[in-house]
């Protein structure tokens, strides 16, 4: 009987708090096995008067959340167009871009989900390719309703968050929850000194091509002093199963190197470094630094991808999107398997 009265209180309090907040998702993110969500958003890029259009969905980089970053491949994206211009627009889209309306003086669809305004911030070429920095200036979602947003954004002024956890306030916030509306890998990358190992989580990274790559670190935290002194890193994508340990790893952004006994490791090493490996890697590539940027609090490496390896051909990599469009995929039905920490 107690069990049962305790279910009972614990489901009126959910539906009190989505009645209040909008929010039934119960955690700021939710980890999710990438190769298995239906129905994704789509993004597209487009510049004023249509000049150009394009789904960026596979290749944009999110680099950075203090503030926005979305880093674009000029090799990518034809970029003449994309870097001939100062202001950009992401929509986020359910369905095939309808060109129909206007925010913000750029082109969008009146049906979308969610809208991101970029402004360009750096230009760069990083072994003959050229790359694009865009900051964050403004977004809009419908996630959630208005109202709830308003609530939400009331309550989040009170909300006691964890010693390291930078807080994000007003519109930034909103435009990094819509930024975690595509699914984001969690990766691992492991640094070595050849005896001592560090293995830490991360989420702002991709591939530039097939021969570059790019991550964002926190200037000031030992992992990226680790990366900036040693240049040498393997980045692992991991078995979503494994989700618990990997964010587990989040403390270790700011601590020494540490013995590989202390870690769960893989009977692979790596092939060219010969480093350890995460017990839960599917595929690693080793990746040497070539060059940095600072932006916000941000520092975006650069690297060469020395080695390409697959591991395991598993559908179930480990990614996880923000609470708000989760909850929006749960309101509408989606089909959604969530991994709640």
């Amino acid at each position: 009987m107690y069990f049962r009265e305790t279910q009972q209180t614990l489901s009126i309090k959910r539906q009190i708090r989505k009645l209040l907040t909008g929010l039934a998702v119960p955690q700021e993110y939710c980890c999710l096995e990438l190769e298995q969500m239906a129905e994704p958003l789509k993004v597209i890029l487009s510049t004023k008067g249509n000049a150009f259009i394009k789904d960026v969905t596979d290749s944009h980089l999110f680099l950075g959340y203090k503030p926005l970053i979305i880093g674009f491949d000029r090799g990518e994206h034809d970029g003449k167009h994309l870097l001939d211009d100062d202001e950009l627009c992401l929509s986020f889209v359910k369905s095939a871009f309808n060109s129909n309306s206007i925010w913000k003086g750029l082109p969008t669809d009146s049906s979308a989900v969610a809208k991101l305004m970029l402004m360009k911030k750096n230009e760069m070429d990083v072994n003959g390719r050229r790359i694009s920095l865009y900051e964050g200036i403004n977004g809009v979602h419908s996630f959630i309703s208005p109202l709830h947003q308003s609530v939400n954004n009331f309550l989040e002024k009170f909300r006691n968050r964890s010693l390291g956890n930078i807080s994000l306030t007003g519109n930034l916030f909103d435009q990094v929850r819509i930024a975690y509306a595509v699914p984001r890998k969690i990766s691992i990358i492991t640094v070595s000194d050849g005896s001592l190992i560090n293995m830490f989580p991360t989420d702002l990274h991709g591939p530039i091509g097939t021969s570059l790559y790019a991550g964002s670190l926190r200037i000031g935290g030992k992992a990226n002093e680790q990366v900036e002194s040693l240049t040498k890193v393997v980045i692992s994508d991991i078995d979503a199963a494994a989700y618990k340990q990997t964010y587990a790893l989040g403390k270790n952004h700011m601590n020494d190197l540490q013995n590989k006994d202390g870690f769960t490791l893989h009977q692979k090493r790596s092939n060219t470094f010969n480093f350890p490996l995460p017990a839960s890697a599917l595929r690693y590539r080793e990746l040497t630094r070539i060059s940095s940027f600072d932006h916000g609090i941000h520092r975006i490496h650069f690297y060469q991808i020395v080695n390409d390896e697959v591991l395991a051909n598993s559908p179930s990599t480990l990614a996880h999107i923000q609470q708000y469009y989760a909850q929006w995929r749960m309101d509408r039905g989606l089909k959604t398997k969530l991994y709640f920490r």
